[in-house]
């Protein structure tokens, strides 16, 4: 079974857009150590609504701009 990964996340950066900010995050441990498997990897950035509404996690395999552009994708 593979490990799941904990501990503290921390903020890497954060870009605005139109109608969200994107904001990219990394795990502590590889933001210390730079060891590859201390790192958070295939995780899109979080997406924070302007309009107060539940930010939402995007993919890591479509630009972010694209994904705010259509809105929060729905499971179905």
């Amino acid at each position: 079974m593979e490990k799941i990964r904990t501990g503290e996340w921390v903020i890497i950066g954060a870009r605005e857009h139109e109608t969200a900010w994107s904001v990219g995050y990394q795990s502590r441990a590889f933001i210390e150590s730079r060891d590859i498997p201390d790192s958070l990897v295939g995780n899109g950035p979080v997406v924070v609504p302007k309009s107060g509404a539940e930010p939402w996690l995007a993919w890591s395999g479509r630009p972010v701009e694209e994904q705010i552009a259509e809105g929060r994708p729905t499971l179905g």
